[in-house]
C-alpha cells in the first residue's frame, strides 16, 4: 500500500460556512420560492379572469 494515497477522495476539503453565508444562502431560497408561489398565483388569477 501508497502512503501518499491516505487523502480524500475529493480535490478541495470541505469549507465551513459562516452564519452570514447560511443567512445570504436562506434569503436567496426564500426570495425564489416566494417567486414561484407569486408567479402561480398571478397565473391562477389571471386564469380565473381572462379565461371565465
Amino acid at each position: 500500500m501508497d502512503a501518499t494515497r491516505n487523502t480524500s477522495m475529493t480535490r478541495k476539503p470541505p469549507k465551513t460556512r459562516t452564519p452570514d453565508e447560511i443567512r445570504a444562502g436562506s434569503r436567496r431560497l426564500g426570495l425564489i420560492l416566494f417567486a414561484i408561489a407569486a408567479a402561480f398565483f398571478v397565473a391562477a388569477f389571471i386564469k380565473q379572469i381572462w379565461f371565465s
